[in-house]
């Protein structure tokens, strides 16, 4: 497999439950503004079950790294910002694979605030597994752009 495991990140139930609630996610979205978009909290709140580990890999990846995210969907025409950001930054061969959606594409596009460097990042909560659709994207995507996918990895604490 062509992943990079960055790490197991801790968790809290609650903070799930607040991002659920919607009460998280728009914190964030005001917290870091250069991550998440409009279009981020319209979909995080439509879909409150879905998109708390993609946030919180974003979150976590900007406040060591200081590298920013662009989370799920970017491969999309609709997410203009998102696309507009991947054409500047992506060689035309990984620019193609990304848009041509055989298999979803990793959770985030990661990249540094000059653009200067990127790669792409899976994120899986506890009982989440890589499939073998996406080993096999995955591996496709590392070999085209030269950089492995990473992985991050999240756990539940227990209090």
């Amino acid at each position: 497999m062509t992943l990079s495991k960055i790490g197991v990140v801790p968790f809290y139930a609650a903070q799930q439950r607040q991002f659920r609630s919607g009460v998280l996610a728009e914190q964030w979205a005001r917290q870091y503004p250069l991550i998440f978009d409009d279009d981020d909290l319209r979909l995080a709140k439509s879909q409150p079950q879905y998109h708390f580990f993609e946030w919180l890999g974003a979150v976590v990846l900007h406040t060591t790294t200081g590298y920013l995210s662009l989370v799920e969907k970017y491969e999309f025409s609709n997410h203009a910002r998102k696309v507009t950001l991947l054409r500047q930054m992506l060689p035309q061969p990984v620019l193609q694979l990304v848009t041509a959606r055989g298999a979803q594409c990793p959770d985030l596009f990661v990249y540094s605030p000059d653009q200067s460097d990127w790669f792409f990042c899976e994120v899986k909560g506890p009982i989440d597994r890589v499939r073998k659709e996406q080993e096999d994207y995955f591996a496709e995507l590392a070999m085209v752009s030269g950089k492995p996918v990473a992985l991050l990895g999240f756990e539940e604490m227990v209090v």
